[in-house]
């Protein structure tokens, strides 16, 4: 079947280039298994004489097809070109988030490890957190870790 349409494809585009508009006889045979046959002289007495018309194409839809598959190609390159950019900020985004949550597991950790929390005043002395103000700052590197790291 592939052949029979490669060899009336052929027979149209020689027909095109021999004349704009011309006509031209061919054969169509079709065998005991159903398949077609076209050729240029009869290949079975039971073939057919059929009469092929062919027009040339006309050169202004041509060029109109030619444009549009162009502005269509561009847009396809320009999508692309706009999904490519929009993949690469998001994986910038991601692993700045991923920085994030580092950062504020790794001080949540520290925290919550710490035995007594303390910090210094402006002599340079330890000034030690009371239970209750460490299990709020505790807390509160909790919550900043969960909202960095989103669990």
């Amino acid at each position: 079947m592939g052949r029979t349409v490669a060899f009336v494809a052929g027979l149209v585009l020689m027909a095109s280039l021999a004349d704009p508009a011309s006509a031209d006889q061919v054969y169509k045979t079709v065998d005991a298994q159903g398949h077609v046959t076209y050729s240029d002289r009869p290949t079975a007495p039971s073939a057919k004489k059929t009469e092929i018309t062919v027009q040339q194409a006309d050169p202004a839809e041509a060029a109109r097809l030619a444009q549009e598959s162009q502005v269509l190609k561009s847009a396809n390159d320009l999508r692309k070109k706009q999904q490519a950019t929009d993949e690469k900020a998001k994986a910038q985004q991601d692993k700045a988030k991923q920085a994030k949550c580092e950062v504020a597991r790794n001080q949540y950790n520290s925290i919550k490890d710490a035995g007594r929390m303390y910090q210094r005043d402006a002599d340079g002395n330890r000034v030690y957190f009371t239970d209750a103000e460490a299990d709020v700052r505790r807390e509160a590197a909790r919550q900043v870790m969960t909202l960095a790291c989103g669990s």
